[in-house]
């Protein structure tokens, strides 16, 4: 069959737009993992500076009953915590199907495992250190003291390491996209 068969055109067309959809969804969800990134670092730099900060403080400062009789009422009403983690579902989703096109396409594998998967890392080290089963307990209501000063020793710490984490992976992937758009291409498996 020669290249100017009718099959293989077809063949090449194919290739092609297969090609450019792949294109087309790599940067759709490059620039919406970037986005929530961005978003879930600024949640945890506010975290850091300010609520995380609050909670602490009322906890080392004896006024306990002041967190649990507010933040515990605030979130049953509000559901602000489901709607906070949306947020990290929304990312980790973004992140995986990211990442699974940056490996079919042969592409920026390193930063996709790394910063696309971001909430993927940080929820391991979440729920492995039992800080969740700690954050839940606390802001129900439901800790005991061992559990209160295990939440007021790592709280900040916790939450800063996962800024800082989160910051970095933003950058990482901003640097990924301009490195992208400076080729003008994404790279594709032959």
């Amino acid at each position: 069959m020669s290249s100017n068969s009718p099959v293989a055109s077809t063949t090449s067309t194919t290739s092609m737009t297969n090609r450019a959809a792949l294109r087309r969804v790599y940067w759709i969800l490059w620039f919406a993992i970037t986005m929530i990134t961005g978003i879930l670092a600024g949640f945890l730099v506010s975290h850091s500076v300010v609520l995380g900060r609050y909670f602490t403080w009322l906890i080392e400062s004896g006024n306990n009953h002041v967190l649990v009789d507010t933040f515990s009422v605030f979130r049953e009403t509000t559901r602000a915590n489901v709607h906070y983690n949306l947020f990290l579902w929304i990312s980790l989703v973004i992140g995986i199907a990211w990442t699974t096109v940056c490996f079919i396409i042969r592409n920026t594998r390193v930063t996709a495992v790394i910063a696309g998967l971001s909430s993927f890392w940080v929820g391991c080290v979440f729920f492995v250190s039992d800080f969740a089963a700690a954050e839940e307990a606390v802001a129900t209501g439901t800790a005991g003291e061992a559990v209160r000063q295990f939440f007021v020793a790592w709280n900040i710490p916790m939450h800063v390491s996962f800024a800082a984490f989160y910051s970095i992976c933003f950058f990482l992937l901003l640097l990924a996209g301009f490195r992208e758009r400076s080729r003008g291409r994404v790279q594709y498996p032959d």
